[in-house]
């Protein structure tokens, strides 16, 4: 199971991180935080099940009522919604977390603050990717087995549980898994005959034979049929093959004397649990991982464990493989540690025969520059006999038959305890915390392997903690040293990286060093512009030989890659010294460039889809802005910027997106470049409430506008001209009007719609209007794509929505708003979230959660919203009729809120149509006045926001 991550703040200000895991393949658990739940806890059998339901959707949530009709679809509604909130309140107590599961606004959510981690998804996902041609073993070993097995005759399991299997017979069919199909699936007669071809291709003429036998018993038995004619003509191949001699067995030492333990593990007691577990299970196991993550002391952990437990009678050997260079050698190195001599010391065959029928457990350590010569001997063993047991550490998987991959990844928490042990080791006690922020960002820039973590403590005997962090980028070189038993691999952290960069090919290594260009993750689009390489296929194949390597990492959620940071300073390090990093960057920056002008300018001003790209690959797209400025292509630049425009609506900070528009501003654009430019700059102080950098930037574009032949320019002019003008509603919707009808004339729908939806805020600015509530449904429903101008409708109706009190409207379009962020890439922002908060409060539930989070969100993404915050609570004055309390909070407000085009929208409807109204003129002014000597952020604190 994988990890999955939400925080909440301790009272010293770190930040606590809760992992959530959910095991349903073979058993259920459930993993809070590294702490297993035990069965105990589960007091009621309805509260477990309903973890596990929820844990089976896509978002770990369900509408109420379909949980009452999936486990207690014979009861009365009213009974069934007293049995959902008994059974979470037995399942908040097993979980032992007051927000695990959540009852609220009609759904029920499982760890509605975490992104759950479920095996079924992972597994799934595994399995999609299969489809696509990725690795099969890999999802194989996901599958833990049947999707509950305690609750075989639940109606709601049936549908998964038949889809799982039948996922799972997939990727067994596609890994060449035939002996596990066959045991799932003794009919399926196919899978029986590959395995038979696998037997004898293996030389394995008996077993043939008898997988042959038991093939005809069954199929007689069950179905009344005879063998296929290709069953038939296999027979007659194994038949026809020489009967061979039974090998005979060597005597083994009783016991191998592994190297002896000099520290203590840590951080890696899942990891070891896991291998044991697979162990038992799969007859190899290969841990990969990059250099340097503790790959041999993971496995030598077990191996130790294995010897604790069963004593002096263990077998157990253990060879290294670093020193090997060919086969003979391999084989040499294998039988040196098992002792043997004679004809199985430099025969694989005679070797395999001597271990494969023994109960031994065989550690090759370090096989990843001889990959095809470790697997052979592996295969020979195997097929030797069912006993031995096979451990490995590479850095890629041997792929042979069978072979289950334990992935190795960092330290997580670990890290800091690693370090902290080792630094008190060199230099003394006291040297570090476990709980320093320097040493957390010390080892998160060390990525959290062991390796460089513990070269790193080593420098603390002549380096303070603050030298050393200080220091970190230039890491290949100052970690250096501390390991020299480690051999030559492990003295540097460079030199662990370079045995690893010297097995590549020589084109493989020239595209790793071009991925040193990249200051962040990428996809294959971005490879295969850096490469130079015309055949995408070749570079997606370069790419999957180094994710194989553990030289880059994928991410199977998001497609996309990665280098660690140590292995990235590296790559860069080669680029650098080949001569070719200008080149690369050159192709780098072409690429966003081109990306970013496939569609007009308007088109990417309005985007969602290029807006999201852009932000998966924000630290590449920042790189090739500061390229296009630095080469002078200040058209290219414009257009980078136009492409990340709506994230400095959504998702980026507010503060970025000046930075940027002052670079262009300050360059020497042309008129047109120049007038887009405005446009950003009046676009980035809207969302950040500066009317008075929004006004100056409108006027200047207007004036370019009036002689430029822009036309998609000149309509979002028009939008910003209504939009500096709203203390006059009428005018603003005079102009906005304008807007639209020039919109329609240009054959631009979506500025159109955007002017549409300001147009509703602006009327409805005006006073109720009864048809306005048809129009804003008709504008919702008859927006296109999900870009910009149906994000604002959206917003638009929501505001109506809000005003008007209408909880099931409001929810309606949040939920589609939240739908649409996710459908596009774009994640959840502070407005969405402030929105969220709304939404609540207008449905009469606990809302301060939310709005705390909305107001720390906002902080995050730059902007200061305690004003805003205030403004809903005086929402929910409102929605409690305490109009008194909701005039003096919408005082409080205005101070600020006055000044800031975009919150203005908002006070301006809940001051003059929401709240003025309900009091007469003296009561209301003296409210207001009475709000406005207060202090904000102590009325926020008083509310608990």
């Amino acid at each position: 199971m994988g990890v999955a991550g939400a925080g909440s703040a301790h009272a010293d200000g770190r930040v606590r991180v809760m992992r959530v895991q959910v095991r349903l393949l073979g058993r259920f658990e459930v993993v809070v935080d590294g702490r297993p739940v035990p069965a105990r806890s589960w007091r009621r059998q309805s509260a477990s099940r309903l973890v596990k339901l929820l844990a089976l959707q896509p978002s770990c949530r369900l509408h109420r009522e379909q949980v009452i009709d999936a486990l207690w679809p014979d009861v009365p509604p009213d009974t069934g919604a007293t049995r959902l909130h008994t059974a979470a309140h037995y399942a908040r107590a097993a979980l032992g977390e007051t927000r695990s599961v959540v009852v609220s606004q009609g759904t029920v959510a499982l760890f509605p603050d975490v992104d759950v981690e479920v095996d079924v998804t992972v597994f799934e996902r595994a399995a999609g990717a299969t489809r696509d041609g990725e690795d099969a073993a890999a999802a194989v070993a996901l599958y833990g087995g049947n999707l509950l097995p305690d609750d075989l005759y639940e109606p709601w399991t049936e549908e998964p549980r038949g889809r799982l299997r039948l996922h799972h017979r997939e990727v067994l069919r596609a890994a060449g898994r035939y002996d596990a199909l066959v045991a799932d699936d003794p009919l399926d007669e196919d899978a029986q005959v590959q395995l038979v071809r696998d037997l004898l291709r293996q030389g394995r003429r008996h077993d043939a034979i008898e997988a042959l036998d038991r093939m005809a018993q069954v199929l007689g038995r069950e179905l009344g049929v005879e063998p296929s004619e290709a069953a038939r003509q296999l027979r007659a191949e194994a038949e026809a093959m020489p009967a061979g001699t039974s090998p005979t067995a060597t005597s083994l030492p009783a016991r191998v004397v592994l190297p002896a333990a000099r520290n203590r593990l840590i951080g890696r007691g899942g990891d070891l649990d896991e291998v044991a577990d697979l162990l038992k299970r799969h007859r190899v196991v290969t841990i990969t991982g990059p250099g340097g993550a503790g790959k041999s002391t993971l496995a030598l952990a077990h191996a130790r464990g294995v010897q604790s437990e069963d004593g002096a009678e263990a077998d157990v050997v253990f060879a290294e493989l670093a020193p090997a260079r060919e086969a003979d050698e391999v084989t040499r190195a294998v039988a040196e540690a098992v002792g043997v001599q004679g004809e199985a010391a430099v025969r694989a065959p005679a070797l395999a025969a001597t271990l494969g029928p023994r109960p031994v457990l065989l550690v090759l350590d370090n096989c990843e520059h001889l990959l095809d010569e470790s697997s052979a001997l592996v295969d020979a063993i195997l097929d030797a006999g069912e006993e031995a047991r096979v451990l490995v550490t590479s850095r890629e998987p041997l792929r042979v038959d069978g072979e289950a991959v334990h992935a190795l990844g960092s330290l997580g928490s670990g890290a800091a305890e690693l370090f902290v042990d080792r630094a008190a080791a060199a230099a003394g006690a006291d040297v570090a915390e476990v709980h320093d922020p320097r040493v957390a960002l010390l080892c998160a820039r060390l990525d959290g392997l062991p390796l460089a973590i513990e070269l790193a403590a080593a420098q603390m005997r002549h380096l303070s903690l603050d030298e050393l962090v200080r220091r970190l980028d230039d890491r290949l070189t100052l970690l250096a040293g501390a390991r020299p038993r480690g051999g030559a691999r492990h003295s540097a952290l460079s030199a662990t990286i370079d045995w690893s960069y010297r097995l590549l090919s020589d084109r493989t290594r020239d595209v790793f060093d071009r991925l040193g260009v990249f200051p962040s993750t990428f996809d294959l689009d971005a490879v295969v512009a850096v490469s130079g390489e015309p055949d995408p296929a070749a570079v997606t194949n370069v790419v999957g030989d180094l994710v194989a390597k553990s030289l880059a990492v994928h991410d199977r959620a998001s497609g996309r890659y990665r280098l660690l940071e140590t292995i990235r300073l590296f790559a860069a390090q080669q680029l650098a010294e080949s001569g070719r990093h200008a080149e690369v960057v050159e192709l780098l920056r072409r690429h966003v460039v081109d990306r970013a002008s496939a569609t007009s300018r308007t088109g990417a001003w309005l985007s969602t889809s290029l807006a999201a790209r852009s932000r998966d690959d924000l630290d590449n797209v920042r790189l090739a802005f500061e390229a296009c400025l630095a080469r002078g292509d200040l058209s290219g630049a414009v257009d980078v910027a136009l492409g990340i425009s709506m994230l400095w609506r959504n998702a980026v900070s507010y503060a970025e997106g000046r930075r940027w528009v002052g670079a262009l501003l300050a360059s020497n654009l042309d008129d047109t470049d120049r007038l887009w430019a405005l446009l950003l700059s009046a676009d980035v102080a809207l969302g950040a409430g500066d009317p008075r950098t929004m006004r100056g930037a409108a006027t200047r574009a207007a004036r370019l506008a009036d002689r430029l032949d822009d036309p998609g320019a000149s309509v979002v002019v028009l939008i910003y001209e209504a939009l500096v003008h709203l203390d006059d509603p009428a005018r603003a919707t005079r102009r906005l009007e304008a807007a639209g009808r020039r919109a329609r004339d240009i054959g631009e729908p979506g500025l159109a719609r955007l002017a549409r939806g300001y147009r509703l805020v602006t009327l409805r600015m005006q006073g109720p209007c009864e048809e306005l509530v048809a129009e804003a449904r008709d504008v919702v429903e008859t927006v296109g794509a999900r870009d910009y101008d149906r994000y604002l409708c959206h917003w638009a109706a929501s505001l109506l929505a809000l005003v008007d009190r209408d909880a099931p409207r409001l929810r309606r379009l949040m939920d589609a708003q939240l739908r649409d962020l996710a459908a596009t890439g774009l994640r959840e922002n502070w407005l969405t979230m402030y929105w969220g908060a709304l939404a609540l409060v207008v449905e009469g539930e606990d809302y301060v959660d939310q709005l705390r989070r909305s107001r720390a969100r906002a902080e995050a993404e730059g902007r200061v919203a305690d004003a805003d915050c205030v403004l809903a609570l005086a929402c929910a004055a409102a929605c409690r009729d305490d109009w008194e309390e909701a005039a003096e909070l919408v005082g409080a407000a205005a101070g600020t809120l006055l000044d800031d085009t975009a919150g203005f929208f908002h006070l301006s409807l809940v001051r003059d149509q929401m709240v003025r109204p309900r009091l007469d003129p003296e009561a209301f002014a003296a409210a207001t006045a009475r709000g406005a000597q207060s202090d904000v952020r102590a009325i926020l604190a008083a509310h608990g926001v």
